[in-house]
């Protein structure tokens, strides 16, 4: 479902496989195309810098340049394209699953990828919107800077190239996502990343950071070890999105449902405020799985 966001940007609902809805704002073109030039511009940097390095190092006799001692622009042009092959697709990858779907341009900017399925961002959806990148944009912009070294030096070619370039461009203004080629095929979104709430906000008292004595509720580890840490990611993002995004009724059933799996009923009987037991929940979960970390014990999922 997508509907309009406070701001105007498009909102879209997605239903995550626990079956939590959760609202993401579509980012705005805008916001993409300048995220893609801060990227490209420290892509180009880093590939001018290899590039001069090994130019120096070449022209300097340090035995780089007995590769080809008659004309060592051979090998700058050989190391500044494989530089620009690796860098590119090491860049928008690595940053991609280092910072769960934020290049540095996406964190400038405040945007970021998720999965179209509302379920975890895997490295298997990062390689795949990544990777098509060459054929959107990095062999037509190979081809414009240097049409000899891939055989397009004739007009055709670079006039087919200019094509090439304004269809992968347009994409996103005909699909219902606003999607280019590779969020097609890897089954990603772009989406607003708003600013994040520090973690201790969401489950500590301000004042004194003590959570027991403001919500006394309970859990065993056992209960706590039912949760991983993709279902406490998600009870965090809905922590943080209630009540700009999330009504109280999805907090209750939220609530009931976890209660239900770890089997935790309340000491006097009663049901627990719905919102003052997610907090409890998420503080103790998270405590539990960042104790288990420290003894080299990661659980990425909950137990079936």
């Amino acid at each position: 479902m997508r509907t309009l966001g406070a701001e105007g940007g498009e909102r879209l609902a997605l239903q995550t496989p626990e079956h939590v809805a959760l609202q993401f704002e579509l980012a705005p073109l805008g916001s993409r195309l300048l995220a893609v030039c801060i990227d490209v511009l420290i892509v180009f940097l880093a590939v001018v810098l290899v590039t001069a390095l090994t130019s120096l190092l070449a022209g300097g006799g340090s035995g780089l340049g007995d590769i080809d001692a008659d004309d060592p622009r051979l090998l700058v042009e050989a190391v500044a394209q494989l530089a620009t092959f690796f860098i590119w697709n090491f860049y928008f990858i690595f940053t991609e699953l280092r910072w769960q779907g934020r290049t540095i341009g996406k964190r400038a900017v405040g945007i970021r990828v998720i999965a179209r399925d509302g379920g975890p961002l895997s490295s298997g959806l990062v390689f795949a919107r990544n990777l098509t990148r060459d054929v959107e944009m990095l062999l037509p912009l190979m081809a414009l800077a240097s049409p000899s070294s891939i055989g397009f030096a004739s007009g055709w070619g670079l006039a087919l190239t200019w094509v090439w370039l304004g269809i992968m461009a347009l994409m996103p203004l005909f699909n219902r996502y606003h999607a280019r080629v590779g969020d097609l095929v890897a089954g990603t979104l772009v989406v607003n990343a708003p600013r994040e709430t520090l973690l201790e906000d969401l489950v500590a008292d301000r004042s004194n950071g003590d959570v027991a004595t403001q919500h006394p509720y309970s859990f065993t580890q056992e209960q706590l070890d039912l949760y991983g840490i993709h279902e406490l990611q998600i009870l965090e993002d809905v922590l943080r999105r209630y009540p700009s995004h999330i009504d109280f009724d999805l907090l209750l059933t939220i609530a009931r449902k976890i209660q239900r799996k770890v089997d935790w009923h309340a000491a006097d009987g009663r049901e627990p405020d719905a919102y003052q037991f997610l907090q409890a929940f998420y503080a103790a979960q998270r405590g539990r799985l960042e104790h288990k970390l420290l003894f080299g014990k990661r659980q990425e999922r909950k137990v079936r």
